[in-house]
């Protein structure tokens, strides 16, 4: 049994809400506003959104290994086929998501890299909190 406080599935739901409140706090505004006024925000997000990118893959690794350890150690049961098929099922699902979130990781990158030179030449609005 494990000895940590903390369940680690708080984590990652908390860094799903993060991201539904990025998504409702950058959505267009009723008066036609975008939820993200400047250039500079978009860089900062996107290189965020990079930086959890990267860090997915270790992640599906990690909770891999852990499967493939309690299935080693016989500590698995499924209601129905077999432990094993649906541990190799999850493995092979995790791998995929692995590559996935590297190739998001480099796509994003990228567009932080191209978005880097960017810069804003409208009216600024002294209410606005975006910058």
């Amino acid at each position: 049994m494990s000895t940590r406080r903390t369940d680690p599935v708080q984590h990652p739901r908390k860094a799903a809400e993060a991201v539904r409140a990025f998504n409702h706090a950058t959505r267009w505004a009723s008066g036609g506003h975008p939820g993200i006024a400047y250039p500079g925000t978009v860089y900062r997000a996107v290189g965020a959104f990079a930086t959890l990118a990267y860090r997915l893959p270790q992640a599906f690794d990690q909770i891999g290994t852990a499967l493939a350890d309690l299935h080693t150690a016989g500590h698995l049961t499924a209601d129905h086929g077999t432990p094993t098929e649906h541990a190799m099922a999850v493995s092979e699902a995790l791998r995929e998501a692995e590559q996935h979130a590297t190739a998001m990781a480099a796509a994003l990158e990228r567009a932080h890299n191209a978005s880097s030179p960017l810069g804003y030449s409208g009216p600024i609005d002294d209410t606005d909190d975006d910058l």
